[in-house]
């Protein structure tokens, strides 16, 4: 689909799906495939960029990128990767001020360019609004096509404000690419496959036991091969997975908790509740935590937003990830 939409001159594409799904490395095995016919790109880490400078990560974005245009770097921690930029000596007139305009100008020169930001959300935090620029991207430099990728679908729908009738991006065709996790038969393919690439058997019963625990994300599902190829009992492999998940939901979960205490205490009584797939009551919700309903719709819809809740209907919501569920059991 990504390189059908390349090949009809889409300039505008998402990508979404939930955490530890391999957005990244769909998105460079996607871009490898189409480097291969001659159309190079760069690509850009948001949460790198802001983590840099948090208020104008657009003048690091620029700064970088024009180093790669000059010849002076290749990657850095905001240009992860990068192949095909072939230019010779580059100058702008930049001065002390990168501007991006006249860096994506530069790659606009090139031909046809990708350029892709890598959890394209964290540009939110940028102190002007960048759909403003985005926009004129797709406007001005017709040889350039932009893609972005999220995990927090709602929160990057929202910085992109592609259904906010005065956004600068508003009503723009966009190619919309959602990564589903793996069924429980991709999923023992995709274990089998590995192990026996690295000739190690595993019983198919404990297979089965780590596909109903990791539900079919990819990520985890690595971990869990990787740990068994290391030498640990399948016991043991679940739980660093584990382990480790915790480490990353917690970190994931920071901007949230920084916010308030509320939001970890609404997930722990939806792990708590949770006794099976059709979710927990809002009304339940509502007891449990004992916040007035309109606050709790908000604490929810954020929730929801930043992908660690989803709704499933008639006043429900569940913890899509059953990592991030045991996880959220546990704390």
């Amino acid at each position: 689909m990504f390189k059908d939409a390349i090949k009809k001159n889409r300039n505008f594409i998402l990508i979404t799906g939930p955490r530890r799904i391999g957005k990244t490395s769909f998105l460079y095995a996607s871009l490898n495939e189409i480097a291969k016919e001659g159309v190079p790109y760069v690509v850009i880490d948001a949460r790198a960029a802001t983590s840099l400078n948090s208020k104008y990560p657009q003048k690091v974005i620029a700064e970088h990128i024009y180093k790669v245009l000059s010849g002076r770097s290749v990657l850095s921690e905001v240009i992860s990767r990068v192949k095909g930029i072939k230019l010779g000596p580059v100058e702008l007139e930049l001065k002390d001020k990168f501007d991006l305009i006249d860096v994506f100008a530069e790659l606009n020169k090139i031909g046809k360019v990708i350029v892709a930001f890598d959890e394209a959300q964290y540009l939110r935090f940028a102190n002007e609004d960048l759909t403003k620029f985005l926009a004129w991207v797709l406007d001005a430099l017709q040889n350039i096509i932009l893609v972005f990728t999220g995990s927090q679908v709602g929160v990057l729908e929202k910085f992109l404000r592609l259904y906010d009738g005065s956004s600068p991006l508003f009503g723009r065709y966009n190619v919309r690419i959602v990564l589903p996790g793996f069924n429980p038969s991709e999923s023992l393919e995709f274990l089998e496959r590995g192990f026996k690439e690295v000739r190690m058997d595993v019983r198919e019963e404990e297979l089965l036991s780590a596909i109903k625990t990791l539900n079919g994300i990819p990520g985890w599902l690595v971990h869990y091969g990787v740990f068994r190829v290391d030498g640990l009992t399948h016991e043991e492999a679940i739980e660093k997975v584990l382990e480790e998940a915790m480490t990353y939901v917690i970190s994931e979960f920071k901007e949230l908790s920084k916010l308030s205490s509320r939001y970890e205490g609404i997930m722990k009584v939806v792990a708590e509740l949770s006794g099976g797939g059709d979710g927990v009551k809002f009304e339940d919700i509502r007891k449990k935590t004992k916040i007035n309903p309109r606050s709790l719709r908000n604490y929810i819809n954020r929730l929801i937003d930043y992908g660690f809740l989803e709704p499933t209907g008639h006043g429900r919501y569940r913890i899509p990830d059953p990592v991030m569920f045991r996880v959220f059991k546990r704390l």
